[in-house]
């Protein structure tokens, strides 16, 4: 995910996470990185000031209007000990991906960049481009990142035994939701949306009613995402697939009733005759990917140039679509700016997803790990510099709300303890934390939520809420089929983004196709590999 989206506190994976948070409550309000009496985190991360330096720092998405007050508000705050100044590039998100990598590949120096499982992190770890963090955690000279980042938090982020990459998150998930204009619903005679038959019903009324609207806007690269997807609940069930990407193109991994043998790995197109050696519901690709069928069929309420759709938010805001997928993280965000544009609107969302919507304990399968990640490259020659910012803005809720909200009192005011509210001023400092600073420890809420959305994201921290994945913790190697990895996902890649926005009704015929073409290079080399690590990972960890 992405993901997507969203300033929210989240659940502690344990109990010595539970007591790292409880820390940081009780001492991070005197911890301001600016008073006069320095904190201990901050004295004792830079005793003296230090050479300037001036770290390159690569991220995606917009400049927030007010960036260059917010850093210059941060240097003055840390002239004196840092003595750091920060050169951010944004690029477009989907730019991002492919900019890094050539970066990387040309040997040019970044110092910190936006990486994660579902771009390049996987693979570029595998060939060396990232520096090893592992010195700079649980090591008292970081106390910033000792006091933000629990061990198992940690540990779960690792790769080949190792941590390469800071993890970003502040929860294990963000639940999916299709947001209305309820406004609207109410306008048309019908009741809450609680169903997929509900929504249909409504966004057969805009089509009836509103001509010049889209019914439903989607993202380019995000399609319909998770919608008409299995909900089974599978918190006993250790054969539950376990999807594996970085590897090209997206394999299940099927495993024995009792969680110890890999039965397989399936991925899109696989002959019939394959899914059915495995035991039911997975003996049928349509449990994995009949989802495409509803796609195609709701495509009708979509946009028609989805494909290049990078923001269909700003269409639901500015009034041009009735609903719009995304997740609750987004909703008071996206409430506000559609008040803003349209006074008489009002938001709401419908959560697609039966289990949480009704907020059901052990729902939600999780890894306990961050899909969003900072790397050092290793052309960087101001490591040690880059983690001593990175510990600065994690040693104090002051620091850390600098960056990811702005200038208390200019783009945003404390609401309690643990939320926030905004400002008129808050759009012109919204920044993507989700790429900086997100936290499990440090991370508000804002305080402008619905009722409602506040519910759901309460439940999203509470441990019970979750359920461990069968393979949590393992991490797929590429590096002995990097070559056929390289081959094969710019041609899966053609594909995706039309199956994830229905743009096919000949699906099925395509996947085929796809499959076949791709075994040509390398593809059943690629699904061995997956069986043989998963099974070496069973053997170890599985009791």
């Amino acid at each position: 995910m992405k993901g997507k989206l969203k300033v929210i506190t989240t659940l502690a994976v344990s109990v010595s996470l539970v007591s790292a948070m409880a820390a940081c409550s009780k001492s991070d309000k005197n911890d301001t990185g600016s008073s006069a009496s320095p904190s201990a985190a901050t004295t004792s991360s830079a005793v003296k000031a230090l050479d300037p330096v001036t770290l390159k720092v690569m991220l995606f998405g917009d400049k927030p209007a007010d960036m260059d007050k917010v850093l210059a508000e941060y240097e003055k705050r840390t002239k004196n000990s840092l003595n750091t100044k920060l050169e951010f590039e944004f690029n477009p998100a989907n730019d991002h991906k492919t900019k890094s990598k050539l970066k990387l590949a040309a040997g040019e120096s970044v110092d910190l960049m936006f990486d994660a499982p579902w771009m390049n992190l996987t693979q570029n770890i595998s060939q060396g481009f990232y520096q090893e963090l592992d010195k700079y955690f649980n090591n008292d000279q970081y106390p910033g990142l000792k006091k933000a980042f629990s061990n198992e938090f940690l540990e779960a982020s690792k790769v080949n035994g190792h941590i390469y990459a800071l993890p970003i998150t502040n929860m294990f998930y963000d639940t999916e939701v299709i947001y209305i204009r309820k406004d609207l619903r109410e306008k048309y005679g019908l009741q809450p949306i609680k169903s997929y038959d509900d929504l249909k019903k409504y966004l057969d009324k805009v089509k009836e009613n509103e001509p010049s609207m889209i019914p439903l806007a989607l993202k380019g690269d995000r399609g319909f995402f998770k919608m008409f997807g299995p909900e089974e609940q599978m918190t006993q069930v250790r054969s539950e697939p376990y999807a594996i990407s970085g590897t090209g193109t997206t394999f299940n991994v099927i495993l024995s009733q009792d969680g110890k043998k890999v039965v397989g790995a399936t991925t899109l197109g696989d002959p019939a005759e394959e899914f059915a050696k495995y035991p039911a519901p997975f003996n049928k690709s349509d449990y994995f990917y009949g989802s495409n069928d509803k796609k195609v069929e709701w495509n009708t309420y979509v946009q028609k140039d989805v494909l290049n759709e990078k923001d269909p938010g700003a269409l639901f805001q500015s009034g041009k679509t009735a609903a719009n997928e995304g997740t609750i993280n987004d909703f008071a965000g996206k409430s506000q700016k559609t008040k803003a544009a349209i006074p008489n609107a009002e938001v709401e969302f419908f959560v697609y997803n039966s289990k949480m919507m009704n907020r059901e304990k052990g729902a939600i399968g999780t890894e306990y790990k961050a899909w969003n990640n900072l790397v050092i490259p290793t052309t960087s020659k101001n490591a040690d510099r880059t983690m001593k910012f990175l510990d600065w803005l994690f040693s104090s809720q002051d620091n850390h709300d600098l960056f990811e909200l702005g200038i208390e009192g200019t783009h945003w005011t404390k609401s309690g303890d643990g939320y926030y509210k905004t400002t008129p001023n808050t759009p012109n400092y919204t920044f993507q934390g989700y790429e900086l600073s997100w936290n499990p420890t440090l991370s508000r809420v804002n305080a402008d939520n619905s009722e409602d959305a506040i519910k759901l994201i309460s439940y999203q921290k509470l441990q019970d809420t979750y359920y461990k994945l069968p393979l949590a913790g393992f991490t797929f190697n590429t590096e002995p089929v990097k070559s056929e990895i390289a081959k094969i996902q710019p041609k899966s890649m053609t594909l995706d983004p039309i199956l994830k926005s229905g743009l096919d009704k000949n699906w099925r015929q395509a996947a085929e196709k796809l499959n076949k073409e791709l075994r040509d290079m390398g593809l059943e080399k690629v699904r061995a590999e997956v069986i043989k690590q998963a099974q070496d990972f069973l053997d170890k960890t599985v009791k």
